[in-house]
């Protein structure tokens, strides 16, 4: 173990600058010549201060880096989100084209005969029943945590990223608020008829089939449902061609 020095002089021999700096005072100091000496002391000064000023830019530089990383990161996670909601979107989509739209034309176009309804087990969902869709946004709630980092960093990028979800996610939240409006408006009015226990239990469907196929305001309520179901798909697909737009604007960034 190294013992302490008391002597300035030791510290002279572990910074040889430090040496050279003060021979040079203490020269100039005994041969009297103050304005050379003071001209030295601002010159050691203007180092003094340009050398920290570029520990200072390495610093920031170091800061800079750091949370540009973390930015990309999020990035990233907010594409991985995306990916995800996506192929929920696509499920969603594809049994609204596949299995609802038809059972709701059907329906409307009046054709249908109690046989034909019981070969078919969607037609029983034609006044309700829907998925529930949450939004994957944890991207989106990290972007919102950095403001004023984000605000430096692919300032464009980001501001696209709070545009997209702004508009998407008050859409989605109405698209669904209208839906389980809709929904619960059905469930109250066929809550009036005897045979409503029956259908919830899936014990006997007949009340239920003359309901929807020969009364005038259950088919009114199919139509009405039938609307708002097709608009909160459109709202999804919307949502999965911009999301898929963001994500390949996401990867040209890092290009």
């Amino acid at each position: 173990m190294v013992e302490p020095c008391a002597d300035t002089n030791c510290y002279d021999e572990s910074f040889p600058m430090i040496t050279f700096f003060r021979k040079i005072r203490q020269r100039l100091l005994t041969e009297n010549k103050l304005t050379r000496y003071l001209i030295y002391a601002i010159g050691e000064i203007t180092l003094v201060m340009i050398g920290i000023l570029l520990a200072l830019q390495v610093n920031n530089w170091n800061e800079g880096r750091k949370q540009q990383a973390a930015l990309e990161a999020i990035y990233r996670i907010t594409q991985e989100d995306l990916r995800n909601d996506i192929v929920e979107i696509e499920a969603f989509v594809k049994n609204y084209e596949e299995t609802r739209k038809p059972v709701f034309e059907d329906v409307l176009h009046g054709e249908l005969t109690p046989k034909d309804w019981m070969s078919n087990q969607h037609y029983r969902n034609v006044l309700g029943g829907f998925k529930d869709f949450n939004l994957n946004l944890r991207g989106f709630e990290l972007l919102k945590a950095r403001p004023n980092q984000s605000a430096n960093m692919g300032q464009n990028l980001v501001s696209k990223i709070n545009l997209f979800y702004n508009k998407h996610i008050v859409e989605i939240e109405v698209g669904l608020q209208e839906m389980a409006g809709v929904f619960s408006n059905n469930m109250m009015e066929m809550g009036q008829f005897d045979w409503f226990s029956d259908y919830v239990l899936e014990v006997d469907q007949e009340g239920f089939i003359d309901y929807v196929l020969y009364n005038p305001k259950a088919k009114n309520n199919v139509a009405l449902y039938s609307v708002v179901y097709g608009i909160y798909a459109k709202e999804l697909t919307n949502f999965k061609t911009n999301g898929e737009a963001l994500i390949l604007e996401i990867d040209e960034h890092f290009d």
